[in-house]
């Protein structure tokens, strides 16, 4: 094969490979650049959806009248004292927020007074046991935290671990709507805190009522798995 015709074969194919490169370099663009605007496009959407749902709850009836009660005081929003790097290991903080689930943090009332909390949270579309019911191990979860949250403050170095916990399912309670925790500490002995409390509706049906003991631990003490 003469030596010009050669070189241009190379060059040919020289020319094709990097005419290829350019396509899939564009091709990748094109995907990354399409991703990136979905992604966008759904925080956005999340964004609007969760910013809809703290004025729907800065404007229910049951928040208005709690603020206009001097016997409570509205404490800051749960998970403020958890580090934004820690709460995605997090299962309350982390793991059960967002759209669906947890969408905003729960709104709550408290009285030192009477020793009583009261939350108000909305339960999304996307923690159901039966279509379009809400799990019962979500809503022990969620009574395990109000219960926590109500007792603890009275308890030694105002920490504390579930000892027992009892609850009763009275209705079942649907997906995709705010409800009223009501609790309130019964019995303080030493390191023991007794607390009890429902879940309701915004229409007062109770769905869940239950009681909890919490211990007070002078060191929480993890096992790690080998």
């Amino acid at each position: 094969m003469p030596e010009t015709f050669r070189n241009w074969i190379i060059k040919k194919d020289w020319a094709t490979i990097n005419i290829s490169n350019v396509v899939v370099g564009v091709s990748a663009l094109f995907i990354v650049a399409t991703r990136l605007t979905r992604y966008v496009s759904q925080r956005e959407k999340e964004k609007s959806y969760i910013d809809s749902l703290e004025s729907q709850a800065n404007k229910l009836p049951i928040v208005s009248l709690l603020r206009s009660d001097p016997t409570f005081e509205e404490g800051i929003r749960p998970y403020d004292h958890i580090a934004p790097e820690s709460r995605s290991h997090h299962f309350t903080a982390g793991t059960l927020q967002g759209k669906g689930k947890f969408a905003i943090r729960h709104i709550v009332f408290f009285s030192t007074e009477k020793m009583e909390l009261v939350v108000i949270s909305h339960v999304g579309s996307d923690m159901c046991g039966h279509d379009g019911i809400v799990h019962g191990g979500l809503i022990s979860t969620l009574m395990d935290e109000l219960f926590a949250r109500t007792v603890i403050p009275f308890l030694p170095d105002r920490n504390g671990a579930t000892a027992y916990l009892h609850v009763n399912f009275r209705k079942p309670l649907g997906a995709n709507q705010f409800v009223v925790g009501k609790c309130k500490v019964t019995k303080l002995e030493g390191r023991k805190g007794f607390v009890e409390g429902t879940l309701e509706t915004l229409e007062g049906q109770t769905v869940v009522d239950g009681n909890a003991l919490f211990i007070s631990l002078k060191k929480l003490v993890t096992q790690k798995s080998s």
